[in-house]
């Protein structure tokens, strides 16, 4: 497991650098929409890393997996895919920095707002009708029994507070540059 996790971090911090690196002399809105893909991959990676159990064989569809169960394979593909779109996201940023248009920022926006999708329904569920007290006892003894509960809540805080900031701040500013700039 280590050795997947380190060969994809890897690869993705090669691939990530090159693209922020071309993107430094961007406008700050620019780099921060392309920066908001980095704690997105961070994410993935810790996802991928925290729901990682693995299992010898023999492997059965549906039931398991080299990653554990089929819940685990969901969750560590899951992960990897944050870490793809983060990339993905980035360089896309970085194309359409230096050839601006409504069509590739709506493009931006949309790809941002379909990876989005499914967690923003579940959180409104749970807005709605999730902050029970069977949830908040579930969390109570994953926190209190793991010795790393603490950390890994707070680091995907973090996390989705840098990706969040990041994202809305660059959409904007962007938006206002692409907007205005047609408007002229």
């Amino acid at each position: 497991m280590l050795l997947a996790v380190c060969a994809a971090a890897a690869i993705y911090l090669a691939a990530a650098f090159g693209i922020l690196r071309h993107l430094a002399p961007a406008p700050v809105s620019w780099r921060l929409l392309g920066w908001s893909g980095v704690p997105l991959a961070f994410s993935g990676l810790g996802f991928a890393t925290r729901f990682w159990n693995p299992s010898a064989g023999p492997y059965i569809a549906n039931k398991l997996y080299p990653f554990g169960g089929h819940l685990q394979a969901w969750a560590v593909s899951f992960g990897f895919t944050w870490m793809a779109f983060g990339l993905l996201f980035s360089g896309a940023v970085l194309m359409v920095w230096q050839n601006p248009s409504r069509q590739w920022w709506w493009l931006l926006l949309a790809s941002w707002v379909l990876c989005l999708w499914p967690h923003a329904i579940i959180a409104m569920a749970f807005a709605w009708n999730g902050a029970n007290h069977e949830s908040m006892r579930f969390y109570g003894r994953w926190w209190s029994t793991n010795p790393m509960g603490p950390i890994v809540l707070v680091r995907g805080a973090l996390l989705t507070v840098w990706y969040f900031s990041f994202s809305i701040i660059g959409f904007a500013g962007t938006a206002r540059q692409i907007f205005a700039a047609r408007r002229s």
